[in-house]
C-alpha cells in the first residue's frame, strides 16, 4: 500500500480564437513544475534532488520504475517506455489504474521497490526515470546504468504536476496542455449534469483492505478529481484503519468503496452499522475496482473518472 477531439472549423483564426476561449474557461490554474534544465553540446542538464543528470535531448529508450506515476503520463503524452517496474499487492503484480493493453510490448523489470538492474541492463536504455520515495537508495547504481533523473515525488503530488514534469523534462508540453485540456473538459461537462449543485453533494472514498475500513491519504487522486468538481468530501492526512464504530462519521450522499479483499457484496451488508449509513440505505454505495482507483496519473484518473460520470446523480434531461 506504499505505496485519469477536436473539430475542424474554418477559418483558421475561428480556431484559434474558439480553442483560446474554450481554455480560458475550462482550464483551472496549475502551478507548473519549476524544473531546472539547462543545455549542452548533445544533451540536456536536469537539477533534480540527487543532483544533475545529463539526458539526452530525444531519448528513445527509457525505463519507468512506477507505473502509475512515471509510466501513465509518459504514454499520456505519446511516450512508450521500454520497461517498466510494477506495484505489487497481495503478492500479484498490478497496473495501479493502467491496463494490458496500455503496456503492451514493454518490458517487466519487476518490483516499484525493488526492481532488477539486470533486466534494466539487457534493455539498454538511454534514460531511466525514478522515484525519489523508492529508488533514491539504488540511484547510483541506476545512474551506472544509464542517465537517470529522479522525481520528488512530495513536490509532484497532483497527478497533473507530475505529467507537467515530465512532459518539462521530455520537451512534451503542448501534448500535456491537450490532455489537461481534455480532462478539465470533462469536468466541465460532468458539473453540467449533476440533478444538484457539486457543493451540496457529499461523497467519499472508503478502502477495504486486509478486514479493516481506511479513508484514502491527502495524496490520492480521488481528492483532486472531487475538488476539480467542487465536491464536498472528507481528507484524511495519515494513513490508519477506520472501526466500524466510527463509519458513521465518515457517511455521504454517495459512497465509492474500494475493496481489496474482494468479499462479496453482502458480506458487508449483513453488518447493521454499515447498511445504516445513508448511502447504503439509499443504493447509493458503489463498489468500484480498486486496483484502477489506485491510480496516479492521468491515464488512470480518466478511468476513474468514467465510474464517477456513471454514479453521480444527473439530470434526466442530460445524456451521459
Amino acid at each position: 500500500m506504499k505505496n485519469s477531439m477536436y473539430c475542424l472549423v474554418k477559418p483558421f483564426l475561428l480556431i484559434a480564437l474558439s480553442f483560446l476561449l474554450t481554455t480560458a474557461c475550462y482550464s483551472p490554474v496549475i502551478q507548473k513544475p519549476d524544473l531546472p534544465i539547462t543545455s549542452s553540446p548533445g544533451c540536456r542538464i536536469v537539477q533534480h534532488k540527487l543532483g544533475e543528470t545529463c539526458i539526452p535531448v530525444k531519448p528513445k529508450r527509457i525505463i519507468a520504475l512506477d507505473p502509475r506515476y512515471i509510466a501513465d503520463p509518459l504514454l499520456a503524452i505519446g511516450i512508450q517506455p521500454i520497461g517498466i517496474a510494477f506495484d505489487i499487492v497481495r503478492e500479484k503484480e498490478v497496473l495501479d489504474g493502467l491496463t494490458p493493453d496500455d503496456i503492451k510490448s514493454i518490458a517487466n523489470v519487476g518490483n516499484v521497490f525493488n526492481p532488477s538492474l539486470e533486466r534494466i541492463l539487457k534493455l539498454k536504455p538511454d534514460l531511466i526515470l525514478a522515484l525519489d520515495i523508492a529508488h533514491e537508495k539504488i540511484y547510483k547504481q541506476l545512474s551506472t546504468i544509464a542517465p537517470t533523473v529522479l522525481m520528488n515525488y512530495k513536490e509532484n503530488i497532483s497527478f497533473k504536476n507530475k505529467l507537467l514534469y515530465l512532459a518539462q523534462l521530455l520537451n512534451r508540453e503542448a501534448e500535456a496542455d491537450k490532455v489537461l485540456f481534455h480532462y478539465q473538459a470533462r469536468i466541465e461537462k460532468l458539473k453540467k449534469q449533476l440533478s444538484h449543485k457539486p457543493q451540496e453533494i457529499e461523497v467519499n472514498v472508503l478502502l477495504y483492505f486486509q478486514d479493516r475500513f481506511f479513508i484514502p491519504m491527502y495524496d490520492h487522486p480521488s481528492h483532486e478529481i472531487f475538488s476539480d468538481i467542487g465536491l464536498a468530501h472528507k481528507i484524511q492526512r495519515k494513513y490508519k484503519a477506520i472501526s466500524v464504530e466510527i463509519l458513521n462519521q465518515y457517511d455521504a450522499d454517495i459512497l465509492f468503496i474500494m475493496d481489496f479483499d474482494s468479499k462479496p457484496k453482502p458480506f458487508f451488508l449483513k453488518n447493521p452499522l454499515i447498511a445504516s449509513l445513508n448511502a447504503v440505505k439509499h443504493n447509493r454505495a458503489y463498489f468500484v475496482d480498486a486496483i484502477k482507483w489506485s491510480a496516479g496519473g492521468i491515464l488512470g484518473v480518466n478511468r476513474m473518472l468514467d465510474d464517477i460520470f456513471k454514479y453521480l446523480p444527473q439530470n434526466s434531461h442530460v445524456s451521459p
